[in-house]
């Protein structure tokens, strides 16, 4: 299956906005539609991306006005695609190496026709990993000391860091134990999209919560398959004593899911992927 073209698994029902509008209004549209990128439009032709990560760089630490300042002129552009008949394990790596979650597919026509994502690539990993064997426990793989803060902090002190660190998500504690998530996500439809104001909204007010998490003896594929079952891209693991051992991402457990050695060709492309991977030691998923 990973050797399919994208074009087999891309989504066609894309969302888009107008270059023309305000940072505000394509929030507006993000959350109405519970998304978290936007494809921006000008003249009928694709012309960037807005996501989640440009609200938490530019909007949520209060860089801009998000009603008088046009998309256009935060987006992202040129922005990131590939062709319809781009093996689904190559986009992956396309994915890993960019640091993005998501391409655009190109048509013969170089014209936009669809978008293909790092979480339609999980749902695939989690069909093919049934009935196969899985060995490897999430405890070797978890991120050492992940971004963690107490619930008493200010949302803009968790903004600051997750830019600092360009990091998508932060373990919220009390006690120095982990009782909350606070995303990317959080931060376009608990704050920015109600306004709030950063510096007086504490965590525990807008972090997920009860907390979603693995122990660190939970096997890869277990992991990967509440991930993608729960529609979440970052995992809290827990060790001894319900303390906080480290957080994996959607793209920690697609590197090491036993459902990608399914082929030599898939294996082979994909040592390439991870021989890339293993050598960025700041990588973080953006």
């Amino acid at each position: 299956m990973l050797s399919n073209k994208v074009s087999e698994i891309m989504a066609t029902d894309l969302v888009s906005a107008s270059a023309s509008s305000t940072v505000h209004e394509v929030i507006e549209q993000m959350v109405a539609r519970d998304v978290g990128r936007i494809i921006i439009i000008r003249d009928d032709l694709p012309v960037g991306i807005f996501t989640e990560r440009h609200v938490l760089k530019h909007v949520a630490n209060d860089k801009l006005d998000p009603q008088r300042t046009s998309v256009d002129k935060v987006m992202t552009s040129p922005f990131r695609a590939v062709a319809q008949d781009t093996r689904i394990v190559d986009a992956l790596g396309e994915m890993i190496k960019g640091k993005i979650r998501h391409l655009q597919v190109l048509g013969t026509r170089d014209n936009i026709i669809g978008i293909v994502s790092m979480r339609r690539i999980l749902e695939i990993a989690v069909e093919l990993g049934h009935d196969l064997g899985e060995t490897q426990t999430i405890g070797n793989i978890i991120t050492p000391a992940p971004l963690s803060m107490d619930e008493s902090e200010s949302v803009w002190a968790a903004v600051e860091l997750m830019n600092r660190r360009a990091a998508g998500a932060v373990v919220v504690t009390s006690a120095l134990k982990p009782v909350g998530l606070f995303t990317e996500r959080d931060v376009l439809n608990r704050v920015v999209a109600k306004q709030l104001d950063g510096t007086k909204t504490l965590l525990k007010q807008v972090m997920s919560s009860p907390l979603i998490a693995m122990p660190v003896t939970a096997l890869v594929g277990q992991v990967l398959g509440e991930m993608y079952r729960r529609d979440i891209r970052n995992m809290p693991i827990i060790g001894a004593s319900d303390q906080l051992a480290g957080l994996v991402s959607m793209p920690d457990v697609l590197q090491y899911a036993r459902a990608f050695d399914i082929d030599e060709e898939v294996r082979r492309t994909w040592k390439e992927i991870r021989n890339f991977y293993d050598s960025q030691d700041n990588y973080t998923p953006g």
